[in-house]
């Protein structure tokens, strides 16, 4: 075989190939061949929401295996059992790949034409992030039954995936979620004879005048503005992701403010 029919058959036969050409070498795209370099895998571990696993990037190798063990080993990650749900599983990550509206039932209720976006693992749960009448709920995998998929799709919307990146899935349940507070005696006259919080409900008064209150809410926004307004003399005892919430918020607020 000469030189030149080599390069009509790099050229032409073989150009649906990502063949690469220095000089007078041809190669194969080392990422055909399954060597991906560390830039092209950071990006779906952000994706997937697992960067912030290792401190660093340049830590990693994603070459095919050798006879080397690898570095790193993971070990007793909590992370529910839901095998028994494997075939709803295919049909959710099918359904959010190709934007098909579902139905399924979830507690004793229908839920018809949702649409799913995203299947979550928070805190080693699996939940189901979707819209549903135009409100973002999330439901768990493990209560979801008789899934299916509609032929109808649905209009992609990327600023409810950002949001379902940035809030806990706690935060998108219709179950209410009871808030335990710690209100100060210098302010806990005024909750004595306002109800200012959702569904406020006072259970007791301390020695010292303090007062331990609860409240419901289905969406942390419906109790932070309130919170922030009578910071520092109001304590949130629970539940904790409520209280991370609100330190990243004033956080955010010192940043902005100090620039």
């Amino acid at each position: 075989m000469t030189e030149r029919t080599l390069q009509r058959d790099f050229n032409e036969r073989l150009c649906y190939l990502p063949i690469e050409r220095d000089g007078s070498t041809y190669s194969l795209n080392p990422i055909y061949l399954g060597r991906n370099k560390k830039a092209d895998l950071k990006p779906v571990l952000e994706q997937l929401g697992l960067a912030s696993m290792f401190p660093s990037f340049d830590v990693l190798s994603f070459n095919r295996p050798t006879n080397k063990q690898p570095p790193f080993l993971f070990r007793d990650i909590k992370v529910e059992d839901i095998s028994e749900y494997t075939e709803s599983f295919k049909q959710l990550t099918l359904a959010i790949q190709n934007h098909h509206l579902i139905d399924f039932e979830y507690k004793q209720q229908t839920y018809l034409f949702s649409q799913p976006y995203k299947l979550v693992n928070d805190r080693g749960v699996w939940y189901l992030s979707a819209l549903h009448n135009g409100t973002l709920k999330s439901f768990k995998v493990t209560k979801l039954s008789k899934v299916n998929i509609a032929p109808e799709k649905f209009e992609y919307d990327i600023s409810v995936e950002q949001k379902i990146r940035q809030q806990a899935m706690l935060w998108l349940t219709e179950t209410p979620i009871e808030v335990v507070v710690k209100i100060d005696a210098a302010i806990a006259s005024h909750f004595t004879a306002s109800n200012l919080l959702p569904e406020q409900n006072i259970i007791k008064g301390l020695d010292d005048g303090c007062l331990l209150a609860t409240a419901s809410i289905t969406d942390k926004n419906q109790i932070l503005p309130v919170l922030k307004y009578w910071l520092p003399d109001i304590e949130i005892l629970s539940p904790k992701e409520l209280k991370q919430a609100l330190l990243t918020e004033l956080q955010f607020s010192i940043d902005k403010m100090s620039k």
